[in-house]
């Protein structure tokens, strides 16, 4: 089972939470999409044009970048990550859509079936993926949900301007709780 974190980051939010997932050793950032089978190193996470970038972009260790794996996707032209059997931090950013900002979230799998056999990533890798998640827990400001409906409350995670937009009454938390929606 993968493990992760999800939250809300809006506009404003990303520039420091890029300087925070820089405070890594040796982290680098991969692009969603490849033109060839190596691994495109982008500078930053910061979205500039979701429907051109996608919004995916990958987290590695750089002793890592040559275990990384690739797909061709013929009707696309180009090469995707196998981010199952990849050392990679899946880092899915908020985007958003429809006056909704969509959730983002911090998620790997620390095992993987090939062949009918389970493997387990490296035990560096996971010790590296699972700190930044957790520490993430305490960069990201808590919020308590609980609908009026159901007695059911969690904790989510958001940005310090994300968390303006429900404080300040511009927006709620859509049902599923993977969206913000403005007001």
């Amino acid at each position: 089972m993968g493990r992760q974190i999800n939250f809300f980051l809006n506009v404003d939010d990303q520039k420091d939470f890029d300087d925070f997932l820089r405070t890594f050793d040796d982290v680098c950032f991969l692009s969603y999409f490849n033109e060839s089978n190596t691994p495109t190193i982008i500078d930053d996470t910061i979205i500039r044009d979701q429907l051109k970038e996608g919004h995916r972009v990958y987290l590695v260790r750089k002793q890592d970048l040559e275990n990384i794996k690739f797909e061709f996707i013929e009707k696309s032209n180009c090469w995707l990550i196998a981010d199952l059997p990849s050392p990679v931090l899946h880092f899915d950013r908020c985007v958003s859509h429809n006056n909704e900002l969509r959730n983002g979230r911090l998620y790997f799998e620390p095992k993987y079936v090939e062949n009918l056999q389970l493997v387990e990533k490296s035990v560096d890798f996971i010790k590296w993926s699972d700190s930044i998640i957790s520490k993430a827990r305490r960069y990201f400001k808590q919020y308590k949900v609980k609908y009026e409906s159901s007695s059911y409350e969690y904790t989510a995670y958001f940005g310090v301007n994300a968390l303006k937009l429900i404080e300040e009454n511009k927006a709620v938390i859509g049902m599923t709780g993977d969206r913000l929606i403005m007001k």
